[in-house]
């Protein structure tokens, strides 16, 4: 009687679908884990956040002649939270000196710079940063505008 071998073609293949299907059964979960841990907290809680303007600003722009200017009215978002629990305070404090680092930031721009309609994004952002610069009791989140004019 001829011996039976144990590893055969056919438990081989067994073997080997067995252990694709774990691999990629524990990839999967992994990846799904980390998925949902993600959106979990994406950026402050919406019912939090708060507000403060900086008021409305008429600004010369760098341009030659100094015939070009924009009128712009920014508005602070943060969040209301542990970090930011000074913050309101602060930027009450601060208002004139947050006006004078945005006049600062904006009395670099060309009209180039300022008036096509993705350069709001990236003011907004440049005056973020440059006002957080300024602030020791917080951050704030987002720059908003209600004014945003330019001659």
């Amino acid at each position: 009687m001829p011996k039976k071998k144990f590893f055969t073609v056919k438990t081989l293949l067994i073997i080997l679908i067995i252990l694709l299907l774990a691999v990629f059964g524990a990839g999967g979960y992994i990846y799904l884990k980390s998925t949902n841990n993600d959106n979990k907290k994406t950026g402050p809680d919406p019912n939090k956040l708060m507000t403060f303007s900086i008021g409305s600003l008429l600004v010369n722009l760098a341009d030659p002649g100094g015939a070009n200017f924009m009128r712009l009215t920014p508005v602070l978002e943060y969040e209301d939270n542990k970090q930011n629990k000074k913050l309101a305070e602060e930027l009450t404090k601060k208002k004139y000196v947050l006006q004078d680092a945005i006049i600062r930031v904006i009395r670099t721009k060309k009209i180039a710079d300022v008036q096509p309609p993705q350069s709001i994004d990236k003011i907004a952002v440049e005056l973020k940063n440059e006002v957080n610069k300024n602030l020791h009791e917080g951050q704030i989140y987002r720059v908003y505008f209600t004014e945003y004019l330019t001659q």
